[in-house]
């Protein structure tokens, strides 16, 4: 039996070409004057969760080796601490206007909303935090993406990008890996908080601190992918979402969401838990204030509806659904890993919102989700129970059309379907996709079914 860090240790992709850039598996800490007056400790956020201490380790300790070669692995005790000051100097200039990059959206550390309630440090209203424990859970997440797809970072057939887009890139992690594994592209992450590394990264991304709901400064017909993962909940209207999406997609270009499915209504998931089991009552509670944030819609996850793009203008979608087993006996590669990101997550997605919306006391929120914790551990390791003890992750991929105007909302029927609107056979013809790719190559029904791992 090896522990996460000797299993998953730090290397240097082996899938960019750059021989000149190279991470260092353990960088320097960087000198930084302490002030008295910034939000966090010297060096950014404290990390009060240890990735080696003896209570993670009885979660993450996994069989086998971790071989990655296609994307970046490393401890988070190998990232580079943050510097109070935060910027992004140089707009992206390759090919495209720069004076469409606004170069003076700078901010720094003292500029964020940060708030600290509850024991645990957010941005603005958004329910997730962003202190130190949550960047080790996302960074335990991304492992268990890597695992889940073969180390491929993306479901979409990329081909000599030149502009990657990373909405709500969280620590960063899969828009470095894409930066490695496209060195010839500019990768660029944005989120409303400063939580990336700014040292020892790929020469070709940046991280710009943005809020997604706001008007998005992207040049148009310009990115190759716009990518979303784990943003259920991020933002109150999607619509707006996927249209700046699609404004700055170039003619071709994909968009792919990545999220999971409604766990707290899948019976693949609750039916597990015994009638009289307290977790009936926090799945409730969460949807409930869920949906009092103003955050989403009832059912989820309600923004990977593939009319809400369809309507938008994008085509060739193609949703996929996948099992993310929790525990070793339903996924002996990442099942563990997934585990932890469950027990550490009902806190870190529940509390923010149950005690401002639901007008729960904090310790009674602590305390609840610490018991729905404790049984979802004891379910994931009980031998006797059935099998498909699972969380269904969705995937969600579309493109902007090749030719204006190509099946768009305009041309769908009045109940937004596809029926009838012209000839999506696969004939190779092209019509209905625009071009011959070879998502677009493929019958509409296959299109639309879900191809379950």
């Amino acid at each position: 039996m090896r522990s996460i860090e000797e299993n998953i240790s730090p290397q240097v992709s082996n899938g960019t070409d750059n021989k000149d850039w190279k991470r260092d598996p353990s960088p320097p800490q960087p000198a930084v004057d302490e002030e008295e007056d910034s939000p966090f400790a010297p060096g950014g956020l404290e990390v009060d969760i240890d990735i080696n201490s003896p209570d993670l380790g009885n979660v993450l300790e996994v069989d086998g080796d971790v071989q990655d070669s296609a994307a970046s692995v490393y401890a988070m005790s190998s990232y580079p601490r943050m510097q109070p000051e935060y910027q992004v100097e140089q707009p992206f200039e390759n090919g495209i206007d720069g004076a469409t990059i606004d170069s003076s959206r700078t901010l720094y550390a003292e500029d964020v909303d940060y708030i600290t309630v509850h024991g645990r440090t957010y941005v603005g209203d958004y329910f997730i935090p962003i202190d130190a424990t949550e960047q080790t859970r996302q960074y335990v997440q991304h492992q268990v993406f890597l695992k889940l797809f073969d180390l491929e970072l993306t479901t979409v057939p990329l081909d000599n990008p030149s502009y990657i887009l990373d909405i709500g890139t969280g620590i960063g992690e899969w828009a470095i890996g894409m930066a490695e594994k496209y060195p010839e592209c500019e990768v660029f992450g944005t989120d409303i908080a400063p939580i990336q590394p700014t040292q020892q990264v790929p020469f070709n991304i940046e991280f710009h601190i943005e809020n997604a709901e706001d008007e998005w400064i992207r040049p148009a017909n310009a990115v190759d992918l716009v990518h979303f993962r784990n943003m259920a909940g991020a933002f109150a209207d999607w619509s707006f979402i996927y249209q700046q999406a699609f404004e700055c997609l170039r003619p071709g270009g994909w968009i792919e969401i990545i999220d999971y499915d409604d766990l707290y209504t899948s019976q693949d998931f609750v039916s597990f838990y015994p009638p009289e089991s307290r977790a009936h009552l926090f799945f409730k509670a969460f949807g409930e204030a869920m949906v009092a944030s103003g955050r989403k819609g009832p059912g989820l996850p309600s923004h990977m509806d593939e009319k809400m793009l369809i309507d938008t203008g994008f085509v060739d979608l193609k949703p996929s659904l996948y099992d993310l087993g929790i525990g070793t006996r339903e996924n002996a590669s990442f099942g563990k890993l997934w585990l932890f990101s469950l027990l550490t997550g009902f806190e870190a997605v529940a509390m923010r919102l149950l005690t401002r919306y639901l007008g729960w006391e904090e310790e009674y929120v602590r305390e609840l989700c610490n018991e729905v914790a404790q049984e979802t551990r004891e379910i994931a390791e009980d031998p006797t129970r059935p099998d498909g003890f699972v969380v269904k992750l969705r995937v969600l991929v579309g493109r902007k059309p090749t030719v204006p105007g190509q099946w768009t909302a305009k041309a769908l029927n009045e109940d937004g379907s596809v029926e009838g609107i012209g000839d999506y056979t696969g004939s190779g013809s092209g019509t209905g996709s625009g071009d011959e790719s070879t998502i677009g190559s493929m019958s509409r029904e296959t299109v639309r079914s879900e191809d379950t791992v």
